[in-house]
């Protein structure tokens, strides 16, 4: 059996919001506190207001040495409070706090670095602040700047440096400090892929040199590579913990495809292009033509199109891509063929686009619309973020999520020995 490395006894976490801030609800609030109502703020002009505002309750869990503990759920379920309390940025209202080991908080990547010392100086400030001496950080020091990809940029003013570098640096200092303990919170949403990599792979080999790692992210796949236990945070408590492809199969089922049916949303916004034609109303339709947005790998699926012209547009050609939402990376795109598509069209219509078989791997998806003249020079309309949809994995949990070296698709294959 592992040692617990975290220990959550019934914490709960309560700030206290709405206080006063005229004279007058001042003295309100203070003559209802003398009667006793001490929970509440008394607003001259609200009334009652509830001042209390539970981030975390009754929560307990442990994790144990040498662990990678995802942690999800939707902004404001607690996630963030529950990373301030282990680290000790705050104390619980109620309950026990139990950390073993030195632990080192990646919530803002940078705290503490100086803007007008140099990427050197900081290096060392920041390794100081996380209890490393001179000499420790003399040791790890080309590491570090290696690792950030900084190398050219060490004795520049950091406040030269973008915030990506910034960022970069903020973590290589983090990782190579011999932390106990590594909370990371949504911090790989910085920086490129190949140091998005590079971070993931770092935290790896702590978990595998027995360190311990929490991990704060809404990307999924991130969190199903990373960790094999899945902590979901709903309201302030904990909805569910146990392993990570199973969490991972239900939260994405319930909770995220619960955002992906906001089809008309979605529409309204990220709109380009000069308007003489726009898209209406655009649904995903599986084979049975009912509106889906969760498919199974190699289902087919038609994406079934309404727009308008306000007024006669000449040779228009529609083009729809399906893109990865975590990646960004176009999966495959159709174009309207203008030979075969109407001379001209006026007022409402409907097209259709279907994909008799998509052989895509369990992931999330979100189409890009556009509307262009046959010479692809003039935009009638883009559709940057459409609707979403997803790809399951067919009740067998997450375990083979792609991620960027294995591909998006899922093509057949065989092998053969001799």
């Amino acid at each position: 059996m592992a040692a617990t490395a975290i220990q959550l006894e019934q914490v709960s976490k309560r700030y206290r919001a709405g206080r006063s801030r005229t004279v007058v609800d001042l003295i309100a609030s203070s003559i209802n506190q003398m009667r006793g109502r001490n929970l509440e703020v008394h607003s001259a002009a609200r009334g009652k207001v509830d001042a209390n505002i539970w981030a975390l309750r009754d929560v307990g869990f442990e994790v144990p040495e040498g662990a990678g503990l995802g942690v999800i759920g939707r902004n404001g379920a607690g996630k963030t409070t529950l990373l301030k309390l282990i680290s000790r940025v705050t104390w619980p209202t109620t309950g026990k706090v139990r950390v073993a080991g030195r632990v080192v908080s990646l919530i803002e990547l940078g705290a503490g670095f100086h803007p007008e010392l140099t990427g050197r100086d900081n290096v060392y400030l920041g390794g100081g602040l996380f209890g490393l001496t001179r000499k420790e950080i003399d040791r790890s020091f080309d590491q570090i700047v290696e690792f950030a990809g900084v190398e050219r940029l060490i004795d520049t003013p950091m406040k030269r440096y973008s915030s990506g570098l910034y960022a970069r640096l903020g973590f290589a200092v983090a990782v190579h400090s011999r932390p106990d303990i590594v909370l990371v919170d949504e911090v790989l949403a910085v920086g490129d892929a190949a140091f998005r990599r590079r971070a993931l792979e770092s935290l790896r080999q702590l978990i595998a040199e027995g360190k311990t790692v929490l991990f704060i992210s809404h990307d999924m796949w991130n969190v199903r590579r990373l960790c094999d236990q899945i902590l979901w945070m709903e309201d302030g408590r904990v909805r569910a913990y146990g392993p990570a492809a199973d969490i991972a199969e239900r939260y994405m089922g319930e909770v995220n495809l619960q955002a992906l049916a906001n089809q008309g949303v979605a529409l309204q916004s990220h709109r380009g292009g000069s308007g003489e034609v726009r898209y209406v109303k655009v649904d995903i339709i599986d084979a049975q033509r009912r509106a889906v947005s969760l498919i199974a790998p190699g289902d087919p699926l038609a994406v079934r199109a309404t727009f308008r012209a306000d007024r006669t547009v000449r040779r228009p050609v529609f083009q729809i891509a399906i893109i990865d939402v975590d990646s960004g990376l176009v999966v495959t795109s159709a174009s309207s063929d203008p030979a075969t598509s109407p001379a001209e069209i006026s007022g409402d219509g409907v097209l259709e686009c279907r994909f008799d078989e998509l052989p895509l791997r369990a992931r999330q998806y979100v189409l890009r619309l556009t509307i262009t003249d046959d010479h692809l020079m003039a935009s009638y309309d883009q559709v940057t973020a459409g609707p979403r949809f997803a790809v399951s994995g067919r009740g067998k949990g997450v375990e083979n999520l792609a991620d960027e070296d294995e591909g998006l698709v899922s093509l057949p294959y065989r092998f053969s020995f001799s």
